[in-house]
């Protein structure tokens, strides 16, 4: 018999792409209301982040979609994705949101998109990857852990 292993965050409302949305309004409020100096402003540049990390996103998510895994951060995984994306990095869909902030970081180029956008991928990982890491490990055995072992978390 397995345990239905279920993450802390089941109950929340702030799931990723909601956290996206407020650390990005956070960032780019903070940076229209406080005097900053400029660090790196690339509006061109971080349009392209921007876009690269929406795509990268809906391809994770696509991909898992394909797949008939959730992508609800709390439900139990019972199929192991490593196909499209995950065949680099273990956490596309998070690494979009990471990227997407970035590109707003990069278009404004103030410290408060910046900070936004590390605190977001602070965010995911610390309340998402690791408890997901756990469970995956829990319920898909030795295929995560070699898939774990080949496949980087981020990049």
């Amino acid at each position: 018999m397995t345990a239905d292993l279920t993450i802390p965050v089941a109950r929340s409302r702030w799931m990723p792409p909601r956290l996206f949305l407020l650390y990005g309004a956070v960032g780019a409020a903070l940076h229209f209301a406080l005097p900053a100096p400029v660090l790196l402003r690339l509006p061109w540049l971080g349009a392209a982040v921007a876009a690269a990390g929406a795509a990268l996103a809906l391809w994770g998510e696509r991909t898992f979609a394909r797949a008939g895994a959730t992508i609800k951060p709390f439900e139990r995984s019972r199929v192991l994705v490593t196909s499209g994306p995950y065949r680099f990095t273990r956490n596309p869909m998070y690494l979009g949101l990471v990227a997407l902030a970035a590109g707003l970081a990069l278009a404004l180029g103030t410290p408060a998109p910046w900070a936004a956008a590390a605190l977001l991928a602070a965010t995911l990982h610390v309340r998402f990857i690791r408890n997901e890491e756990r469970a995956l490990a829990a319920s898909l055995g030795e295929p995560y852990q070699a898939f774990r072992a080949r496949v980087r978390r981020w990049l």
